[in-house]
């Protein structure tokens, strides 16, 4: 095993708290709602005195202010310092996310794959039958055999129905703390063929984010002129 190291990281951030400064301050400020409370306005030298007492209280506040400053500023340097050190650390884990969700895609859009092959093949096999079952009736039929004929278009019609609607359902695969559901993204873009507004919205200067939302609004059956997007899986992993 290699060795262990352990590192603590102390940010230090001097707060004067409880100094006479911030004490003098305190006592300043402490009256100044009670003040303004009790004040009456009635005349036009009591409407004066508010006045000057207003520009008090914002000098006060500035005097607050600028007292706290140097400590926000402390305590937003080390924060900013413990968040970058975060960042640096989480970043190969979150590439490695990536890299995982992209092969796992990957494996899934491969099923998606085989599974519409296997579900074209059925169809063609299918509307090969039914071509197959007509041609027996029309010879059927040339020979007279009309009740037959008739049996023979029958089956042919629901061959049809299979052909038409046959669908294979894909095993999706399933993992603990992994979902996925069926998403789009945009492959190209022909700026000058994009239109100013579309289904009443304005996405140009091209809006790549307005775009997705109208993709993702049709579930993936809108045509926008100059934008060429494809299907695709969304992968989430969670705890």
């Amino acid at each position: 095993m290699g060795k262990e190291v352990t590192e603590s990281v102390v940010a230090t951030i001097e707060v004067p708290s409880g100094n006479e400064k911030e004490e003098e301050i305190q006592q300043e400020v402490s009256l100044v709602e009670i003040q303004a409370k009790e004040m009456v306005i009635s005349t036009d030298s009591d409407y004066e005195r508010a006045a000057e007492f207003g520009r008090q209280i914002k000098t006060k506040a500035k005097v607050v202010t600028d007292f706290f400053k140097p400590m926000k500023d402390s305590a937003y340097q080390a924060h900013k310092a413990v968040c970058d050190r975060e960042k640096t650390m989480l970043k190969p884990l979150q590439e490695a996310e990536k890299i995982l969700k992209k092969s796992m895609t990957a494996y899934f859009q491969e099923k998606e794959r085989k599974r519409k092959e296997l579900e074209m093949k059925m169809q063609r096999e299918a509307e090969a039958e039914r071509e197959r079952m007509l041609n027996k009736a029309a010879a059927l039929e040339a020979e007279g055999r009309t009740e037959e004929a008739e049996d023979v278009l029958m089956d042919a019609q629901l061959t049809e129905s299979v052909a038409t609607q046959a669908t294979v359902i894909m095993d999706i695969p399933r993992a603990k703390g992994v979902s996925s559901g069926k998403d789009w993204e945009i492959e190209a873009i022909d700026h000058e063929k994009v239109p100013v507004n579309f289904s009443g919205v304005e996405i140009r200067p091209v809006d790549e984010k307005a775009i997705m939302r109208l993709i993702r609004a049709s579930k993936g059956k809108i045509q926008i002129p100059g934008i060429k997007y494809k299907e695709t899986i969304k992968m989430s992993i969670r705890r």
